[in-house]
C-alpha cells in the first residue's frame, strides 16, 4: 500500500474526536450524537512551574487523567465512558445487590 493510500485508510477510520465540541478555545465537551448535554470535558492548561501544556479530562466532575495531545485525551475520555456504560449494565437488575 503507498503513503498515500495509507493516509487516506487512516482518515476513513472513525475516532472520538468527532464526538468533541469546542464552545470556547481550548476547551472541548464530548457527547454522543443522540445526547443533548455533554458527558465529559477537555481543556487545555499549562502546568505550572514546567511551562507544558498538557490535557486535562473530566468526567462528571472528576478527573479522569492527563494526556499530552488533544487526540489521547479524546480515547481516554471515550474509554472511560464506555467503561462507565458498562459497569451499570453489568449489575444486577434495578441495582439490586
Amino acid at each position: 500500500m503507498s503513503d498515500v493510500a495509507r493516509i487516506i485508510d487512516s482518515m476513513s477510520h472513525w475516532h472520538p474526536i468527532f464526538l468533541t465540541d469546542e464552545p470556547e478555545p481550548g476547551v472541548w465537551t464530548m457527547k454522543a450524537a443522540h445526547e443533548t448535554a455533554p458527558f465529559g470535558r477537555i481543556e487545555l492548561r499549562r502546568v505550572p512551574g514546567a511551562g507544558v501544556l498538557r490535557y486535562k479530562v473530566t468526567m462528571g466532575g472528576d478527573i479522569i487523567g492527563w494526556s499530552n495531545t488533544l487526540q489521547h485525551a479524546c480515547e481516554g475520555l471515550y474509554k472511560a465512558r464506555l467503561k462507565r456504560d458498562d459497569d451499570i449494565h453489568n449489575g444486577p437488575p434495578n441495582g439490586r445487590g
